[in-house]
């Protein structure tokens, strides 16, 4: 997987809903059932970001997970903000969260 930068154009076109591209970044939102739910999200992700070495921002608002990512020590989008956003969304599936 390569930190160099892609465009935003190729990072949108490389993930699906609910990510996107703003301000530069890769964001996306979560809603799930309850705090506890979003807590257990939170923790899956932070395990597949150690496995990649590559950290989200991360904001959790009771039942809302929100995401941003992009490769700060680039300063710009990278494969490896589309692969965790993949991974993510796969997270996201698994528990059923929209």
């Amino acid at each position: 997987m390569s930190d160099l930068p892609i465009s935003e154009d190729e990072a949108a076109h490389s993930v699906s809903a609910p990510w996107r591209v703003s301000d530069g970044a890769l964001v996306a939102e979560f809603a799930t059932t309850d705090m506890a739910r979003g807590g257990e999200f939170v923790a899956r992700i932070i395990a597949a970001a150690e496995e990649l070495n590559h950290h989200p921002d991360i904001d959790i608002r009771y039942a809302t997970v929100r995401l941003g990512l992009l490769t700060h020590s680039v300063g710009a989008l990278t494969e490896l903000d589309v692969e965790l956003a993949r991974s993510i969304s796969a997270i996201a599936a698994e528990l059923g969260i929209g």
